[in-house]
């Protein structure tokens, strides 16, 4: 394992891993996590979170996921990647993630998720799932999330969803409108102006252990300028970016470093 110390580093501050603790909260993210909980909370049923590949989505699940599912008044579930054949299929992905026992039937199986709600609802529990890579759904699983909204009170639903996804989920909402015009919160994740862009490098170096920057200001504009303000991109020339600088016994990360990187990942 490469040692980091000479860089005042304890740990690897760039894994490409959702690492809750590196999670760095910007304006767009405290705005996005801030509607999805009004929605959640208030029991409104649905939100959908867009955003292209590599912008921090599953940063965002996962960050919800991680506040919900030790509270004791919640009963959570998250779905990384719906690739299911059959909204049947679905469905019981669905119930085995909050430990219901699979059905014969799709009807059946409806019931006991039902039964489960009203349950959880009587308890004062809310129920939550989140579902990542939504882009993936095809037309009858859609249908099926329209018929776990329609399990509500006359004032509340009784399960809370969270839909988050590439920007192809929008247009597979657009084509189904039943469902589209349930959505009680959207949000679309942009990559980063370049002071958020600075401000989550700076974060991250700090959190793995350093407390001065590790990057020149020229350094930095270079790396804002390659990744376009991309979380993922950002993350992957700074990953690259150590060993080349401990390799050079560099303290202070330059420009002309970061260009030599830059070339080597083209």
């Amino acid at each position: 394992m490469l040692d980091l110390s000479p860089l005042g580093l304890i740990e690897a501050p760039f894994s490409l891993s959702p690492d809750p603790r590196y999670f760095y909260v910007s304006l767009q993210h405290k705005a996005t996590l801030a509607k999805a909980t009004y929605a959640i909370e208030q029991r409104q049923g649905l939100s959908v979170i867009f955003g292209d590949v590599g912008v921090g989505k599953t940063t965002i699940a996962r960050r919800l996921y991680q506040v919900y599912r030790d509270r004791a008044d919640y009963h959570t579930a998250y779905i990384p990647t719906p690739l299911f054949p059959s909204d049947f299929q679905f469905l019981k992905s669905i119930c085995a993630e909050f430990n219901l026992s699979p059905k014969r039937s799709k009807l059946l199986q409806l019931a006991a998720f039902e039964e489960f709600l009203i349950k959880a609802f009587r308890d004062d529990k809310n129920v939550l799932l989140i579902i990542d890579e939504a882009q993936g759904l095809i037309g009858p699983q859609f249908e099926l999330i329209r018929q776990l909204l329609n399990f509500e009170t006359n004032t509340q639903k009784l399960i809370q969803i969270v839909l988050i996804g590439q920007n192809e989920l929008r247009n597979k909402l657009r084509l189904k409108r039943a469902l589209a015009s349930r959505v009680a919160t959207r949000s679309t994740l942009e990559p980063l102006h370049f002071e958020d862009t600075r401000s989550m490098i700076n974060f991250r170096v700090m959190v793995a252990g350093r407390q001065e920057s590790l990057f020149t200001e020229a350094a930095l504009i270079r790396i804002y300028n390659y990744s376009r303000g991309m979380p993922r991109d950002i993350c992957v020339i700074c990953l690259n970016i150590l060993p080349i600088a401990i390799l050079n016994k560099v303290l202070i990360v330059d420009e002309p470093l970061v260009e030599q990187v830059i070339e080597e990942l083209r």
